[in-house]
């Protein structure tokens, strides 16, 4: 059988000339600065730090032509949202479930991948592996997770598991949709002649700070790493009615890895609807990693030397002041215990990266510091957390003291503006 990923799509891009070691074909990014005219728009890269090549560009011109493919992907939560037969690809069959296909029974899967609007000649079948099966679905009222396909002559029941099941969908756009809305991005393709062309692209809709931010309302941006997501909810919900709280899609990692995301994360700020008034910032957990030796019991050198972590800050600051915001240095909070795991990190390592980067904020007198590191030492709130080496937060208590924190140095920074 064909399978169906002949309906998905490939694309590509370009950009002014590219290091021979880095290719486009399958960066991910953000959409910005459509031109339907030109055919092109600008990717913001998400980038990775080589030090080899020192590879840090985030910005780059994509062009479509007539044949390029684009598709948005996107999830649902069951089956009732499928209005009438659709192409569906049922994947993640086992043994006994492939046996039931082959004798015409029902049967189970764990994922299913809906193609919207799919041509009527796509393929159909099983795969030769047989943990496939393509065909037309139709949903069955009431059944949430489940319902008939047909494929090959027959038409057998279908249901994903109790457990662990998603149901992916893929719809095509044409790529002047793009102009509408806000994007995120994967594009596939390659360079021809001077340029980067889009074979497809695969675009998730992300929302629109022209349409969701209060206008009357700062806009603020939270760049830090999975710390920031614990308290993110609680600090956004603090500042309700004060400002427009974002946060970074996923984790900032290294303060290297965050130089080279910058200008990714800032977006385009110079844009009416996508300026920032504040921008709160913090590495240090993934810089303090250190490697360990189980049979010396002793640990390594820092994943970043606090000499490269302070010089990197500085770059970073630089980045961050381009925006014109208020910013905001968030202390790294406390390494609770020793972790000698895989990803091993020492107790008192985040108090050393805390006086280096504040030797660099006092050479930055304007930039404002919130010390979760100390109110986190100094609370009751954290006697549980101390007792154990992970250095993430869990309870609602916990998160919502360091959100509230979070929230009253935001407040201060707004209120110097």
């Amino acid at each position: 059988m064909v399978t169906i990923r002949s309906i998905a799509l490939l694309l590509g891009l370009l950009c002014t000339s590219l290091p021979a070691s880095e290719t486009l074909d399958g960066a991910k990014g953000h959409i910005f600065k459509v031109d339907v005219a030109a055919k092109s728009f600008e990717l913001l890269k998400e980038t990775e730090y080589d030090p080899k090549t020192d590879l840090g560009k985030s910005r780059f011109t994509i062009h479509w032509d007539g044949d390029s493919k684009v598709e948005q992907l996107g999830e649902w939560k069951s089956f009732d949202e499928l209005e009438g037969p659709a192409l569906v690809t049922f994947r993640g069959i086992d043994p006994r479930n492939r046996k039931a296909v082959e004798n015409g029974e029902a049967f189970e899967a764990r994922v299913a991948t809906v193609f919207l609007n799919a041509p009527k000649d796509s393929d159909t079948g099983v795969s030769d592996e047989g943990n496939e099966v393509s065909g037309w679905f139709e949903s069955v009222e009431g059944v949430t997770r489940g319902g008939k396909v047909t494929f090959d002559g027959k038409t057998l029941p279908v249901s994903l598991r109790p457990r662990f099941w998603r149901i992916f969908v893929r719809e095509p756009l044409k790529p002047v949709d793009l102009a509408e809305g806000f994007w995120k991005v994967t594009v596939f393709g390659a360079e021809e002649g001077n340029r980067f062309l889009a074979s497809g692209l695969e675009v998730e809709p992300l929302p629109d700070p022209r349409e969701t931010d209060d206008p009357d309302l700062p806009r603020v941006l939270v760049i830090g790493d999975s710390i920031s997501m614990n308290y993110h909810d609680a600090a956004k919900a603090a500042l309700k009615g004060v400002a427009n709280y974002h946060r970074i899609e996923g984790n900032a990692f290294s303060v290297i890895h965050g130089v080279n995301n910058s200008e990714l994360w800032l977006g385009e700020y110079e844009d009416e609807g996508f300026g920032w008034d504040v921008i709160q910032f913090n590495h240090g957990l993934h810089d303090l990693k250190q490697a360990y030796d189980k049979e010396t019991d002793v640990f390594g050198e820092y994943a970043v030397p606090l000499k490269s972590y302070q010089e990197n800050l500085e770059n970073l600051i630089g980045n961050l002041r381009k925006t014109g915001a208020k910013l905001v240095w968030c202390s790294t909070t406390p390494v609770p215990n020793h972790n000698k795991g895989t990803y091993a990190r020492r107790q008192g390592a985040a108090k050393e990266f805390n006086d280096a980067a504040l030797e660099v904020m006092q050479r930055h007198p304007d930039i404002l510091v919130t010390d979760l590191h100390g109110m986190i030492g100094g609370s009751e709130v954290f006697d549980a957390w101390r007792q154990q080496n992970d250095v993430h937060f869990y309870k609602e208590e916990e998160k919502k003291a360091i959100g509230e924190a979070v929230a009253a140095g935001i407040k201060k920074a707004l209120e110097a503006e």
